[in-house]
């Protein structure tokens, strides 16, 4: 009987379930946009190159990097993306196939609700050459 009650009262104090435990998979894409003359569309981000230029004004969009990750509570992911801009990706919280992050790099700090195998959610980065990185995060 005591170990049942040790057991509930700990299931208490870690009400973590084993997939939220073994984290999440992120993707990224790193997209360098620029306003310099005869820009191109490169045909790899089509989709989310639409998205950005309902918004935003330039002439070329050009993939430059993708990174894979796993994201678990209390351990963020970290990489360096473009022009060695840290980027840091860290698991809020997990409930019912969605997901919240965390998004840290050079200028940015915020949070985003992504569901898991849905649209990636477009950040704003840092200037990087002649033009400006977008972030594109994804919950696998």
């Amino acid at each position: 009987m005591k170990r049942v009650v040790l057991l509930a009262f700990l299931s208490l104090l870690l009400p973590l379930s084993p997939a939220y435990a073994q984290g999440v998979p992120v993707g990224v894409q790193v997209i360098l946009a620029s306003r310099e003359p005869g820009g191109r569309i490169d045909p790899a981000i089509s989709s989310l190159v639409q998205e950005l230029q309902r918004d935003f004004a330039y002439a070329s969009y050009r993939l430059l990097e993708t990174h894979r990750g796993q994201v678990t509570q209390g351990r963020p992911w970290q990489t360096a993306i473009a022009g060695g801009h840290p980027l840091s990706v860290t698991l809020l919280r997990m409930n019912r196939g969605r997901v919240e992050l965390q998004i840290r790099t050079t200028g940015v700090n915020t949070r985003v609700m992504l569901q898991r195998g849905g649209s990636p959610f477009l950040v704003g980065g840092p200037p990087h050459r002649s033009g400006v990185l977008f972030i594109a995060i994804s919950a696998l």
